[in-house]
């Protein structure tokens, strides 16, 4: 008799922690969903530039860019510009002045710098945080030797 007693105490002990084991995940489940939902992400895809490279004072060539960029959708509506015009406009200085990077001699680890510059210049444009990351999805060199002219009649 004893031992039903003493099984049935320790079912209801286990039974207990399992319900509150469960409150306790479910609590701390909707706290993370909270916080993801105090800031939601939109992609975006920025149109294809061509951005020429001068280098001894002639056209040495073509990059031609293209980016991924993620922004705060709270902060997008308090802004009443598209940020993928700041984004390319900055591309193209970047690229086109050359200074943070140097496309005719280009080194791997000048990527990372190059979407970070783009998304700090501007967030600094637009006078706060609303573009969170720059990818890039495109970046090629087209030598001018390999640029089709148009058309001869």
């Amino acid at each position: 008799m004893i031992k039903l007693v003493l099984t049935g105490i320790w079912a209801s002990l286990i039974a207990v922690g399992a319900v509150f084991g469960v409150l306790e995940w479910q609590k701390q489940s909707s706290a993370g969903a909270a916080a993801a939902a105090g800031m939601k992400l939109e992609e975006f895809r920025t149109k294809a530039i061509n951005v020429p490279i001068i280098g001894g004072g002639t056209i040495q060539g073509y990059m031609v860019a293209q980016f991924v960029f993620t922004v705060d959708a709270i902060a997008l509506q308090k802004i009443p510009v598209n940020p993928e015009v700041y984004v390319l406009d900055e591309a193209f200085k970047t690229i086109y002045a050359g200074e943070q990077v140097n496309f005719q001699n280009m080194k791997k680890q000048d990527l990372p710098e190059l979407a970070k510059k783009l998304g700090e210049n501007v967030n600094k444009r637009l006078g706060m945080t609303v573009v969170q990351d720059v990818l890039i999805d495109q970046l090629s060199y087209i030598p001018k030797k390999d640029v089709r002219g148009p058309p001869k009649l």
